[in-house]
């Protein structure tokens, strides 16, 4: 918790660095990329969207893809004491992080048709990462609404988290030419009490990930009551040598927050995650070792929170960022190899504009946070090299990006998903 005197402190901090942002616009920059940011939209057909990174790390010209299936929303439903106008039907159509996912050595992306139940695999060309070309055809997710993809360190196998009325997780293996291979025995449901599409964001599923050394599968499903502890959960697999998955999964319940676990970002130097729970602010989940699939886990509240949802984590700062789409606000929160988690800062970006998902690119020797701001609609970017001292870089216009690209028929609220590819 904060004191008076820092939430006043911060009071100015938000001040100031709101009259950064919103004064801040730099025009796109089209100079050779240095990568490419990705994202997806439903137009109603999915859509994928590849924007150039330029080596300063601003954002330039968009290509817009077909991403081979069917996009669908989920069904918002306001919790208590939430906003109205963020839900009915609102932004966040997937009450997730992971739509699209890329794995830099391999040179994939992989993302979700959540109204086809398929999912797609398409090749990054390493010279222009904007380019991307589909390899082989959309492929059945094995359950309904895929929401959340995650590739193994290698690149050689995707897993997807189904978050609708036939919901757990499937495996593919990644064919250069072929696509995606349904991997054998890797079909596993988690039976969770939910409908297609999904209501939410309390009781829906959120987000997948493979742990760092491929030996485990976590998947993290939110509690459908915000007033009772224990009803959230991890779940966790454990990855055998042939890619299979152990039968049944490993349920870690926190007893000590809402239970609103929202990502999974591996904290550096530990078997433990950093997670989003928009309930309460964040929390950590420690496996203790790499062969546990038990987590115990530790809550913090951040005064004020309205919705953190997302989280990333940037290698310059050694600081995690979430993004709370209830108050723009980004809250920046350093966590030790001892897992004690402290309140760094927190910045205020344009309030109109939202702030959805987030991830940290290294460009050069920079990193720079991008976070979706689907009311504006635009991209914020933020140089996040040093601790305590986020800065503003560019506000994208999407608006005007997207149009460019040929693309004019969409609804912002159905924005979802970032992640990059950046060239070696």
């Amino acid at each position: 918790m904060f004191s008076p005197s820092r939430l006043t402190l911060l009071a100015l901090a938000f001040a100031s660095s709101s009259l950064a942002a919103s004064a801040f616009h730099r025009a796109p920059n089209n100079a050779p990329g240095a990568g490419a940011a990705y994202f997806i939209i439903d137009d109603p057909a999915q859509k994928l969207v590849a924007v150039s990174i330029a080596a300063d790390g601003t954002l330039g010209s968009a290509r817009v893809f077909s991403a081979g299936g069917k996009g669908l929303r989920a069904n918002h439903v306001t919790p208590p004491g939430k906003p109205a106008s963020l839900f009915s039907p609102g932004p966040d159509p997937l009450f997730t992080q992971n739509s699209v996912q890329v794995n830099a050595q391999a040179k994939v992306l992989v993302t979700v048709n959540p109204g086809s139940n398929t999912v797609s695999l398409f090749s990054i060309d390493a010279e222009d990462p904007t380019k991307l070309t589909q390899v082989g055809k959309a492929v059945p997710s094995g359950g309904e609404f895929p929401e959340s993809v995650t590739i193994n360190s290698k690149g050689t196998t995707a897993c997807v988290l189904n978050g609708g009325a036939v919901n757990g997780v499937n495996c593919f293996a990644i064919h250069p030419t072929v696509g995606l291979v349904p991997k054998p025995n890797t079909l596993r449901l988690l039976h969770v009490n939910q409908t297609t599409p999904p209501s939410g964001p309390l009781g829906s599923l959120s987000t997948i990930a493979f742990s760092p050394d491929d030996s485990k599968l976590i998947a993290t499903v939110k509690a459908v009551d915000l007033t009772a502890a224990g009803n959230g959960f991890l779940a966790a697999w454990s990855v055998g040598p042939d890619g299979s998955l152990s039968q049944n999964f490993t349920k870690s319940v926190p007893t000590n927050s809402p239970s609103l676990p929202f990502t999974l970002v591996p904290i550096p130097g530990t078997n433990a995650y950093f997670s989003a729970d928009p309930g309460l602010g964040f929390l950590t989940a420690d496996f203790g070792s790499s062969t546990s699939l038990k987590a115990t886990t530790n809550a913090t509240s951040i005064d004020n929170q309205v919705l953190n949802c997302w989280a990333s984590w940037s290698p310059k700062s050694g600081n995690y960022y979430l993004s709370d789409l209830g108050t723009s606000v980004i809250t920046e929160v350093q966590v030790d190899k001892m897992l004690n988690a402290n309140i760094v800062k927190q910045y205020q970006l344009n309030e109109n504009g939202g702030a959805l998902d987030n991830h940290v690119a290294t460009v050069g020797n920079n990193a720079f946070l991008y976070v979706m701001a689907p009311l504006a609609p635009a991209i914020t970017v933020l140089s996040v090299n040093q601790a305590g001292n986020a800065m503003p870089v560019q506000t994208f216009n999407l608006t005007t990006a997207l149009k460019n690209a040929g693309l004019t028929g969409y609804n912002n609220l159905n924005f979802q998903g970032m992640v990059s590819f950046i060239k070696a």
